[in-house]
Order: C-alpha cells, then sequence, then structure tokens
C-alpha cells in the first residue's frame, strides 16, 4: 500500500494549475452530470467525461470520477442484505471487472495523451450507442457465466478507459434475468468492486494516493447537488426524450475527443 500516501498524487497538482473558470467548468460538468442522472439514470460519467477532458488529460478525469461512482453505489449495492447470494450470482463479470480493470488502467497509463484521448472518445461512442439502441436479448443458463466474465471484463476497460461500464452491464444483466430491486443491487455491487480495483491499480501504476481518493470525493458532491437541483423538475420531463436528447450531446462530444485527439489525420 505504498503507492497510498500524502505525496502529491496525480490530480493536486493539475487542480492547481487550473483557473477559476476550469474548476468551475469542472463542477459544471459534474452537476450537469448529476441532474442527468437524477432524471435518467443513467451515469454522471457518460455526461461528465467529454466535458472534464476539455480541463483533465483523460488518465486524471478517469481518476476523478472514480469516486462518485463509488459513493453513488454503495447504498444500493448493501439495500436488502443477501450480499452472499448475490455475489454468486454475480461471479462471473465480478471477475471479469477485476481482471478488465487491471488491464485497463495498464493500458490507459501505456497510452500517449492523445490516444488516451481518442480510446475514451470511442468508448464513450459505445456506451451511448448501446444506451440509445437499448439491445435486450434473453441468454440461456449455459451461456451465462461465460458471458458474464466476457462482458464484465469488457465493461471494466470500458471503466478504465472512460469510467463507463454501466451500459454492457446493464445488458448482461438484464439478459440474465435480473430485474427491479436484484437488477438495482447486482449492479451497483459490480461497479463498486470495479471501481475499487481500478483505483487500487492506479495508485500503484500510475502513483495515485489518497489525496487523490479526497479530491475525487469531493467530486461527489457537485454531483450530488444535480441530482438535488432537478428533483423539483424531474416529474415535468419526459425520460426517454430527455435520454436521447443527452445520449445525442454525448456522442457529438466523444466524436469531438476523438477529432481533438488527432489520431484519425
Amino acid at each position: 500500500m505504498s503507492g497510498l500516501s500524502f505525496s502529491s498524487g496525480l490530480l493536486a497538482p493539475l487542480l492547481q494549475s487550473l483557473d477559476v473558470l476550469q474548476l468551475l467548468g469542472i463542477a459544471l460538468a459534474l452537476v450537469l452530470g448529476g441532474m442527468v442522472k437524477g432524471v435518467t439514470g443513467i451515469g454522471v460519467p457518460l455526461v461528465a467525461m467529454p466535458i472534464v477532458t476539455h480541463f483533465l488529460p483523460v488518465k486524471e478525469a478517469v481518476l476523478l470520477l472514480s469516486m462518485p461512482i463509488i459513493l453513488g453505489n454503495i447504498p444500493q449495492a448493501l439495500e436488502g442484505g443477501e450480499m452472499l447470494p448475490t455475489l454468486r450470482n454475480i461471479a462471473a463479470p465480478l471477475i471479469g471487472t477485476v481482471i478488465g480493470n487491471v488491464i485497463g488502467v495498464s493500458v490507459l497509463i501505456a497510452l500517449e495523451p492523445h490516444h488516451a484521448q481518442a480510446a475514451s472518445g470511442v468508448a464513450l461512442i459505445v456506451a451511448a450507442v448501446l444506451l440509445l439502441v437499448s439491445p435486450r436479448f434473453k441468454l440461456p443458463p449455459a451461456l451465462v457465466r461465460p458471458v458474464g466474465f466476457a462482458l464484465g471484463f469488457g465493461a471494466a476497460l470500458m471503466e478504465s478507459i472512460a469510467a463507463v461500464p454501466g451500459p454492457l452491464l446493464a445488458m448482461y444483466l438484464i439478459a440474465s434475468g435480473a430485474t427491479g430491486r436484484a437488477f438495482t443491487k447486482q449492479i451497483a455491487i459490480i461497479l463498486v468492486v470495479s471501481v475499487i480495483t481500478l483505483i487500487t491499480t492506479f495508485s500503484h501504476g500510475a502513483h495515485a494516493n489518497l489525496v487523490d481518493l479526497a479530491i475525487s470525493a469531493v467530486a461527489s458532491l457537485p454531483a450530488i447537488a444535480g441530482m438535488l437541483l432537478i428533483r423539483p423538475l424531474r416529474d415535468n420531463l419526459h425520460p426517454l426524450a430527455f435520454r436521447i436528447v443527452v445520449l445525442v450531446c454525448v456522442l457529438a462530444a466523444a466524436a469531438q475527443m476523438i477529432v481533438k485527439s488527432h489520431v484519425l489525420f
């Protein structure tokens, strides 16, 4: 655990170099992410990531958004008890996410900044398209575990590169028959385990530390504020229409990330 110290870390030096308007831009991105999650239920990172990468490199943006994911999912993961039976049901995607995050973070750390930005943009586009088309299928029992491992692994790669593991996990859980509270609990547990693995791998491979985790935890506050701000308007907005508008905006922002990375020319 030597990587978890109170040295400078990754986030603090970068944030100190930003001016007030840039810091406000990051806070606004988190507020917008919270507002969208409050209406549509899609994750804060999907909306915040393409905005935050205007101010921070992709690696640091992924780290900044890690604690909001954990803190937003812990209550749902603990709801209703029955942790051991739930863990047995989702063992395959859990194992996939752990392995996927270890590999994904290693790849992200090794990538050049412009390649990391392009990879993040592609992952965001894939996530937005999956949420737009909402594919639904039913898995036969014999395929539940191998497909769970594969999609858990893929979700972790998307988590490591763009902080958006949700779409693939949602596809798997729906296909395996999870509904209602069981679906919410299962995806929350997988996300918490996935992000803890991501943070641990970052702490050893990229010199992230407790200061970084504290900063990431503080980043949860604007997201929570956004969810509270939108609550009075939530019932007056059509979730599907709002969801489509948001995801189209995410697609445009992610495409811009790829263009800005200059990998295409």
